[in-house]
């Protein structure tokens, strides 16, 4: 047996090799390695962060918002109009990054209360979206409460469309910002739309990168104008022809639709999307409704007589509707024993009247009618 076969065993060598000088400059090269994929970044002037209250003093809070260094947050505006403490160490806040001088501080929009002049400045500065109550309207306007402080935003600027009846807005909390901002704090200038165009000019990016033709959506009616209604499906106006709106004859898109409504649409045509003034998207309701034609129109029998109302007059003859959804044309031959210039001379629309089924094509969803051939007809 040799020497080196009777030399007692390390008792640390069970565990492996020592590390060598290589091995901990390689560990701590790695470590630098991962500390640099998601490195703190500087805070941005009216950048919206979330981050966790990590200390609350006398007149500052700090939170840890994943940035170089915590940021100071008022202690008044973690408080409510009681006075009384609504956040404790460790919960979750949501704020407005604001520069104060040289350094950054977080201020809630939904708290500007106390904060005075000082405040307002710096959330103009930044763009920074302050809270307000509207209190009244007056002429061309409403009178908002800045929390002490009182502001003014126009009519025009308190939603993204005309407002038909501004007293929805009175006594409503709402986030503006501030257009304009007099040095002594007597004219402050508001806008809400500003933060709405905003946020719909966001939406709408992310809804043009996905939208294609066939797509069933969820929209909002935001106008009604006589040829149709416009959708807003997602930060995106799209155009429901009054054709598009049911399958019923729609006369005027108010008698069935309403602005603020939610309705779920098709996407059937689009055209330069994300070209400004020259986009076009048609959408319909209609396409995504169960369509009573196939079924309603096959229990029509030709040679009997049914009930109607006469829903339009054109020149060549009159458009009865017989159910939901479906309509026949009596063509003005058939409206009277004896010849006519126009239907008018006859029949009045809405009225309700009695006509003969003379034939039902299903394949080219056409019914003819004839007034003249129905039992009780007693025209000359």
């Amino acid at each position: 047996m040799t020497s080196e076969q009777n030399e007692p065993l390390d008792p640390g060598s069970e565990s492996g090799p020592e590390p060598t000088e290589n091995d901990e400059s390689t560990e701590f090269a790695q470590m630098l390695a991962q500390e640099g994929e998601n490195p703190p970044t500087e805070p941005q002037a009216g950048q919206k962060v979330t981050g966790t209250i990590i200390q609350i003093g006398e007149i500052d809070a700090f939170v840890d918002c994943g940035l170089r260094t915590e940021l100071p947050l008022a202690v008044s505006e973690l408080r409510d109009e009681e006075g009384n403490l609504q956040y404790e160490v460790g919960q979750v806040v949501t704020a407005h990054i604001q520069k104060s001088g040289d350094d950054f501080k977080l201020t809630m929009a939904t708290s500007m209360k106390a904060a005075g002049l000082e405040a307002l400045q710096h959330a103009q500065e930044s763009g920074t979206p302050v809270e307000g109550k509207v209190q009244s309207t007056n002429k061309g306007g409403f009178a908002v409460d800045l929390g002490g402080m009182r502001g003014f935003c126009p009519f025009s600027q308190i939603d993204l469309h005309r407002v038909e009846d501004p007293a929805v807005f009175v006594n409503r909390k709402l986030n503006f910002k501030i257009l304009e901002l007099s040095p002594d704090g007597r004219n402050i200038v508001l806008s809400r739309r500003a933060l709405l165009e905003a946020e719909r000019q966001a939406k709408g990016a992310e809804t043009r990168t996905s939208l294609s033709l066939g797509d069933a959506l969820e929209g909002t009616v935001t106008r009604l104008v006589p040829f149709g209604a416009f959708v807003d499906i997602g930060g995106v106006e799209g155009l429901v022809h009054i054709s598009q709106i049911s399958h019923q004859r729609v006369g005027n898109p108010a008698d069935v639709l309403r602005e603020g409504q939610q309705v779920r649409v098709q996407v059937m045509e689009i055209q330069n999307l994300g070209q400004g003034r020259s986009e076009r998207i048609s959408l319909s309701i209609k396409a995504l409704a169960d369509d009573p034609w196939p079924t309603s129109a096959e229990n029509l029998v030709p040679g009997t007589d049914v009930s109607g109302k006469v829903t339009r007059l054109v020149d060549f003859g009159v458009f009865v509707e017989l159910m939901a959804g479906v309509e026949g044309l009596v063509h003005i031959s058939e409206l009277a024993n004896r010849r006519i210039i126009h239907p008018r001379e006859v029949l009045n629309e809405g009225e309700d009247i009695t006509v003969r089924i003379v034939d039902v094509d299903l394949a080219r969803r056409r019914i003819s009618l004839s007034l003249r051939q129905a039992a009780d007809y007693d025209g000359d």
